[in-house]
């Protein structure tokens, strides 16, 4: 088989990975005078982070996310006293595996949502799988919803690995589902890590950054 047609048997076999690779990885070899089965093992590495990757995407478009936040790029400085090694405990995604949960509490803009994102997006990297939602949709969906629906949306909440909600303790309609409501406080406060962020508001400083730079 020459290359073209070893080309077109990987791809019909879907080993797309180390089709798009063989030209550079042959290369490589000839120019290393590399043995065979390092070669190989170098295509097949090709191939499974071609299929990671795709897992991955795939599990953040399942997530509900809508960026890919990080701890990393937040500006702890800005307040120093959030619970930053907290914070970063819950990002090593322990609580999961031991079955553990987290609330977040504090004054808006602090950066909750922020730090819960940057946790539910390291555990879609972790091959967690994740859904995310703002607490006052998911409600207020399920209120409206039919009771075959709202059955489908209650094993929706409970299958994922990591169930993020957003605002919980905002939702308008949380307080026309008590019994539910009770019975998710009830459980969230099980085996619970709480994080409590107090400061000033990130919101307001960018506002106020956008305002000092708005021409007059």
């Amino acid at each position: 088989m020459n290359m073209n047609e070893i080309e077109r048997a990987l791809r019909e076999l879907r080993l797309c990975g180390i089709a798009e690779t063989l030209s550079t990885r042959v290369m490589q070899a000839q120019a290393a005078q590399q043995p065979f089965l390092e070669t190989f093992a170098a295509m097949l590495q090709d191939e499974l982070d071609r299929r990671r990757s795709g897992l991955t995407e795939r599990r953040f478009k399942r997530s509900g996310l809508d960026d890919r936040p990080s701890l990393a790029d937040f500006d702890w400085r800005f307040n120093p006293k959030l619970p930053r090694s907290a914070c970063f405990e819950l990002h090593t995604l322990k609580f999961i595996g031991e079955g553990a949960n987290a609330l977040i509490i504090g004054k808006p803009g602090t950066g909750k949502s922020h730090a819960a994102k940057a946790v539910a997006y390291q555990a879609t990297l972790q091959g967690y799988d994740v859904r995310y939602g703002e607490a006052d949709t998911e409600f207020a969906r399920y209120g409206l919803a039919s009771t075959q629906e709202q059955a489908e949306q209650l094993k929706a909440w409970v299958e994922p690995d990591l169930l993020v909600l957003d605002d919980l303790f905002l939702a308008r309609r949380i307080a026309d589902i008590s019994a539910e409501a009770t019975t998710i406080l009830d459980r969230l406060m099980h085996r619970c890590a709480m994080l409590q962020f107090e400061g000033k508001s990130y919101r307001l400083k960018e506002a106020a950054s956008r305002i000092a730079v708005t021409p007059v």
